[in-house]
């Protein structure tokens, strides 16, 4: 594993995957497993000995936990793939902190439930987009249909016609 002072000067160049040692296709149990020792290591109340390591643990710390934050989230962690696949290492804030909906702007989508009864398939839409698999997360999509005007289902339809958009490109 990377010294906390490696880990602070690359920072820019690791994505979140990388930073929190866990796979691309990782389960959200393994994710959280992965962050409960990664803040185990990193926790700044860990390093209060050395001011300078402190200031570096933050640093990493923050990342973590924003990473933490997205590869959790099926929506922000398919649009996190989508940007690793061009070439960055983390969301922009903006694309955490907030989604645009029509012309509103509302917060974190992560803070509404999705109903119950669009949960399932949500989620297999989600998993769909993040292993690649297109023609899945528009089939899922389909059989959602109209069911949610949820912010997280509208954001979700969008990242499946930009990824098939993509694709028609590529071919």
């Amino acid at each position: 594993m990377l010294s906390d002072k490696v880990l602070a000067e690359n920072l820019d160049r690791i994505d979140y995957y990388t930073l929190l040692g866990v796979a691309r296709d990782a389960p959200l149990a393994q994710i959280r497993d992965a962050f409960h020792k990664f803040a185990i290591r990193f926790h700044p109340d860990q390093h209060i000995d050395d001011v300078e390591t402190q200031r570096r643990v933050l640093r990493v710390f923050k990342r973590g936990s924003e990473g933490y934050r997205v590869l959790l989230d099926p929506v922000l962690r398919a649009r996190y793939d989508a940007a690793v696949a061009r070439g960055e290492s983390r969301l922009s804030p903006d694309a955490e902190r907030t989604k645009v909906v029509g012309e509103a702007k509302v917060g974190s989508v992560a803070d509404e439930p999705l109903p119950s009864d669009v949960q399932p398939l949500y989620t297999q839409i989600a998993d769909s987009l993040r292993r690649g698999d297109v023609k899945n997360a528009k089939a899922f999509m389909m059989l959602l249909g109209r069911k949610s005007n949820h912010p997280k289902v509208q954001a979700l339809a969008r990242d499946v016609l930009e990824a098939e958009q993509n694709l028609l490109r590529r071919r």
